[in-house]
């Protein structure tokens, strides 16, 4: 299940008409594994959230796919949106920073 919320992304998109609805979930759901998997093997949609960085990523990233779909292999195309890959970088670092930060708030906890 999804975490980024389908009506979020159609306002990104300008998208006004819902026949498409399920076509834009499946598109949100491989996007969030899309960015998670370049993240990290373990990370799923709920463990990045939190961070709005992430929200926007799945949306540019949404807009890409939709905006493009059905064109041939002739069209040279990047795996990514403009703009994602920088975003994937800055979730992997603020991660590893926010886990560096908790495992160290309880090595200092006293037993």
């Amino acid at each position: 299940m999804a975490v980024t919320d389908l009506e979020d992304v159609k306002l990104y998109c300008k998208i006004d008409f819902d026949f498409e609805d399920q076509m834009l979930e499946e598109m949100i759901e491989a996007a969030e594994d899309e960015i998670c998997f370049a993240i990290g093997n373990d990370v799923t949609p709920q463990d990045l959230a939190k961070y709005a960085k992430f929200t926007l990523a799945v949306k540019k990233q949404v807009k890409e796919e939709y905006e493009h779909r059905g064109l041939s292999a002739d069209t040279q195309r990047h795996g990514l949106a403009n703009g994602v890959l920088n975003i994937i970088h800055q979730l992997r670092t603020r991660r590893e920073l926010d886990d560096h930060k908790k495992n160290e708030s309880q090595s200092h906890v006293l037993p």
